[in-house]
């Protein structure tokens, strides 16, 4: 619902909804507790929406411009599609987001029973409207919609007119609104969405198709994020009634930082891109699990207009859903895999499909005739797919995508070091995956420093890897950094650890508007045991757990310009992960997930897999036989009884730079490193006489 300024052949916006004036939000109906669940990502097999509406689209033109074609009417279709299905690799799909398992299916038959294209035309200046000038006075509402709508127990009617005028009061007024629409409480004449004509489609500048995806979210019963302003901390009761959505104090026409209200527990940062906000279509990205939950209410609700629309004999009496027409699309669970690895493939279509032809161009599926076949490619290469649906109806639609799945079959030895510093970036082996790409989210991986300032891990290198999330604008954006496919045979005496430099500060702003808020973003590492197919998470910090800033979050109050974390040699911290589980294993892959919170900026240096001794592992309970302290050139051990010692050096890169095995008695030794260069290391001690396991310290030396 947006605001625009309407004149012949001028058309400009800005976004205010006139869903507020006409229609006051109901509370939402009771529905069962089950039907809330729902992970990230979804990966059971739902290639039909739970819930197709058929849908009627009234164009009320002048016979020019005003009237809109066919091409603007299919575009707008998939625009709905792919933002109510939230599909992977789509313009709808952001991480954020939730698959709304709603369909909109255009009518292929009349209310009498006759063929239609779903799409009737009016004249504004003819029977039945008779209209003086083109824009629908909101006057003539109920006039226009019972001279035109078709039956509201069957179809979900959609009106779009020229302009729509008459909200100031005066019908010569045509500023200020794009759309309007009814929540599903009211019955006729008023229910559906109205639009105006500049707005259908599937463009995505300005404005465009987003509008009536907002619109239809009124229908469904979603109010705008702002609805009451802040509210109270009863999130069921206050603003729009769903939790997931912050409230804030107003429309939100731009995408920034900022935390607008504070009555929402736990407090957290305002949530422009909601498609039930005002920013601009390429900017709106997703509804939440929450919304979903809202709209699935009044779906069960025999009171509420959607209750007979989605039912099987109303599809069949309207040509809708498996008696309409048929839209296909598909994604798959893994693009870039080894040799064999079983990948799952998903379709998702609109027109309830019952038949699905796959082709994998030489893959092989554990049935081609399933809508989520599991597949394996028998060779490296890149290979395209092809899918055909077909429903009840006959109808069909086909997609195929070229080079579509990247099949490998190189395996790296170990041990894998990167420090980011030489080019090409991303080095040979390592791929970024910037899962929001669809939706304009350029922000990725990025390799950052400078020639001149040491910014990598500890000041010893002058480039690292990072994650720009302080200038980033889409909160749960999720980017993935993957490494090749590894070795780990290792010998019996030895597993395989990664260890990883990490620098980060959480940001506890506010300024101006913004109420004081922890923006905090996080970082996960993941193991795939079979070079990609399936992913074991292995660690998750984020906000102060993952801050490197001392005292943690990096307070700011006003003006933002200069908050951006910078790396310092002493705000770096190494963090190690036991890889021990998948010692043994040939193909594992590694993944680096960073998700964005509108927080700091995340460095990532000194990436190191490798073999380290394995701990050996004693049956009794024993007290650590020594402490590790830092002196002038060397270390302090404090011994509790006599040991003898393996002692190694590392370089952050795990290059090993001395090493020396010595008999101590009990008590406290201070032991001189090797004429080292200035820098910081890993200390590793260890007992040779097999009853204690590995310690490990970082030491800077000046």
């Amino acid at each position: 619902m947006l605001r625009y300024l309407w004149s012949v052949g001028l058309v400009g916006w800005a976004q205010v909804c006139g869903t507020d004036w006409v229609s006051r939000m109901p509370h939402a109906p009771a529905v069962p507790s089950e039907l809330r669940t729902r992970g990230w990502p979804d990966t059971s097999c739902h290639p039909v929406a739970s819930y197709i509406i058929p849908i009627v689209f009234h164009v009320i033109h002048g016979g020019g411009a005003d009237s809109v074609l066919a091409t603007e009417i299919e575009a707008q279709l998939q625009r709905l599609f792919e933002d109510f299905r939230r599909i992977p690799g789509s313009l709808g799909f952001t991480p954020k987001g939730v698959d709304m398992d709603i369909e909109f299916s255009l009518a292929t038959r009349d209310p009498n029973g006759q063929p239609t294209t779903g799409v009737v035309y009016w004249r504004y200046d003819a029977p039945p409207l008779s209209w003086s000038q083109p824009g629908l006075c909101v006057t003539s509402e109920v006039a226009m919609k019972s001279a035109t709508a078709w039956p509201q127990d069957k179809y979900l009617n959609i009106w779009v007119v020229p302009a729509i005028c008459g909200f100031s009061g005066n019908c010569s007024d045509c500023w200020g609104i794009a759309g309007y629409a009814y929540y599903p409480d009211v019955g006729a004449p008023w229910y559906g969405s109205v639009v105006a004509a500049q707005f259908i489609g599937g463009n995505l500048s300005g404005r465009g198709g987003r509008t009536l995806v907002h619109e239809l979210g009124h229908n469904l019963g979603l109010a705008h994020p702002f609805e009451g302003g802040c509210g109270s901390s009863d999130c069921h009761t206050s603003g729009d009634e769903v939790c997931d959505t912050p409230p804030t104090a107003q429309e939100n026409f731009s995408v920034r930082r900022q935390n607008t209200c504070a009555t929402d527990v736990p407090d957290r940062s305002d949530d422009p891109r909601n498609f039930m906000d005002y920013v601009d279509d390429a900017s709106m990205s997703h509804f939440t699990q929450g919304q979903w939950e809202r709209a699935e209410s009044f779906l069960f609700s025999p009171s509420s207009s959607l209750w007979p629309l989605y039912d099987p004999s109303n599809l069949l009496q309207t040509g809708t859903g498996p008696y309409g027409r048929v839209k296909v699309d598909f994604w798959a669970e893994s693009r870039r895999v080894l040799v064999g690895t079983p990948v799952r493939f998903h379709a998702v279509a609109a027109g309830a499909p019952s038949q699905f032809w796959w082709d994998f161009s030489g893959g092989v599926a554990d049935d081609s005739l399933s809508p989520c076949p599991t597949v394996a490619f028998p060779s490296p290469g890149s290979y395209s797919v092809r899918l055909i649906a077909q429903n009840a109806s006959g109808a069909q639609d086909t997609l195929l995508r070229a080079a579509y799945i990247t099949v490998e079959d190189s395996i790296w030895p170990l041990p894998l070091r990167q420090g980011w510093d030489s080019l090409p970036f991303p080095p040979a082996g390592v791929s970024i995956e910037n899962l929001d790409r669809g939706q304009g989210g350029s922000r990725t991986w990025e390799r950052w420093g400078s020639p001149s300032t040491p910014y990598g891990a500890y000041g010893q290198s002058y480039y690292t890897l990072r994650l720009p999330f302080f200038a980033y604008s889409r909160y749960g954006e999720r980017d993935y950094l993957l490494t090749p496919a590894l070795d780990f045979r290792v010998d019996s005496g030895y597993t395989v650890q990664l260890r990883f430099a990490v620098s980060y500060a959480c940001l506890d702003w506010g300024g101006g508007n913004s109420i004081p808020a922890i923006y905090a973003d996080t970082l996960r590492v993941w193991a795939s045991p079979d070079g990609g197919g399936r992913w074991e998470l292995l660690y998750q910090q984020g906000g102060t757990d993952l801050s490197t800033y001392p005292g943690g979050c990096r307070q700011v109050r006003g003006a933002l310009s200069g908050a951006t974390h910078l790396p310092t040699p002493t705000t770096w911290r190494t963090d190690t992960i036991d890889l021990t589980p998948y010692r043994g294993l040939v193909g594992v892959r590694l993944r680096f997930e960073g998700v964005c919170g509108f927080g700091n900026t995340l460095y990532l240096d000194d990436l190191v897999i490798d073999t380290v001794p394995a701990p050996i592992r004693s049956t009794a309970v024993l007290s650590p036989p020594l402490s590790i302290g830092a002196i002038p050139q060397g270390i302090q051990l404090q011994l509790t009884s006599p040991q003898t010692l393996s002692l190694t050096v590392y370089t952050p890169l795990g290059q090993r730079v001395w090493q020396e095995v010595r008999d101590f008695a009990a008590g406290t030794h201070s032991l001189s490193l090797p004429d080292l260069a200035a820098g910081v290391y890993m200390v590793e001690v260890r007992s040779v006489d097999g009853r204690y396991r590995v310690w490990q310290r970082m030491l800077s030396l000046p």
